[in-house]
């Protein structure tokens, strides 16, 4: 009887657990997307939503992988109209915003993880020839096991696990940038366990701000259209943030196959050219669109 009644609770609580995963993507799906068309047959959508017993706001770019050129911006050089590469990223890192106009781009997105007193990349990032940051051993062993490789003509990306402390393990596509933790690879979705978070904890279990990147494919297995997704967080009741997990699940709502998490917080600001600053980002304190933090790169598309 003991056994039986475990069984029964065991199974109680899958269901239940079944049913709101199941309320919280009707939610998503059915949420009242404010849409700003692109050019281009681009869109940026934008929704506050009650799901995973929160307030969700979702910023989201996603645009045709061959009408738009994917790539990478580095503060370096670009936010000062620059054209060598100079040492030195402290002066350079500058907004989103900026450094996407600086870039001619239509959409952008925060980048990659960075030390915020020097400002420059603490994840493997190169733009052709060029390295402009290594993986610390430290991002290695805590968040960043993963890249999003970029080709030449900006019209196919890849999104996969790494150790990006070895560059041999990437591609040699035309550019590299490293984050993590991948989300979603090859359409299965990436769910950590207690051993991989490790002590962690605070960084994939705590609601925050979060940046995404992510792609469909078509009938053939080829790049389809590629997604740039900002997560507010910090702001109760308005955006409360996002666990590592929620933003896995919320990439399967969006039916990514592959997705990739890049570096969130004050960080965290999704832009596009029709629009300026989609999401509400943190860094200010105040729920407006003028919080932008400097970072030393984004990913664009042009």
């Amino acid at each position: 009887m003991f056994r039986k009644t475990i069984i029964i609770l065991a199974l109680s609580a899958i269901s239940a657990a079944a049913a709101a995963q199941n309320a919280d993507s009707l939610a998503f799906v059915n949420a009242s997307w404010e849409v700003t068309a692109l050019p281009k047959g681009g869109e940026i959508r934008y929704a506050s939503i009650p799901m995973f017993g929160s307030v969700q706001s979702v910023s989201v770019a996603v645009y045709p992988a061959k009408k738009f050129r994917t790539g990478i911006v580095e503060g370096e050089g670009m936010s000062m109209g620059e054209t060598k590469v100079k040492k030195g990223h402290a002066n350079h890192a500058m907004h989103t915003s900026v450094l996407a106009k600086a870039g001619k781009g239509k959409v952008a997105i925060n980048g990659n993880y960075f030390n915020t007193k020097h400002f420059f990349p603490v994840c493997y990032t190169r733009i052709g020839k060029n390295v402009y940051g290594r993986t610390s051993s430290r991002e290695a062993s805590s968040r960043t096991n993963g890249a999003i490789t970029i080709s030449r003509n900006g019209h196919k990306v890849d999104i996969f696990t790494a150790d990006t402390l070895k560059t041999d393990s990437v591609p040699e596509w035309y550019s590299v940038m490293a984050a993590g933790p991948v989300l979603v690879e090859d359409g299965v979705a990436r769910y950590y366990t207690p051993d991989e978070v490790g002590t962690n904890g605070g960084f994939f279990n705590r609601r925050h701000p979060r940046s995404l990147v992510g792609y469909t494919v078509d009938a053939k297995g080829k790049t389809d259209k590629i997604y740039m997704v900002v997560i507010d967080g910090r702001f109760p009741g308005q955006g409360d943030g996002a666990t590592i997990e929620e933003c896995t699940k919320i990439c399967t709502y969006l039916g990514l196959y592959e997705a990739l998490n890049l570096d969130g917080g004050g960080s965290s600001t999704l832009w596009s050219k029709e629009t300026g600053v989609v999401n509400y980002p943190y860094d200010n304190r105040t729920w407006d669109h003028e919080g932008e933090r400097r970072v030393p790169n984004i990913l664009i598309a042009r």
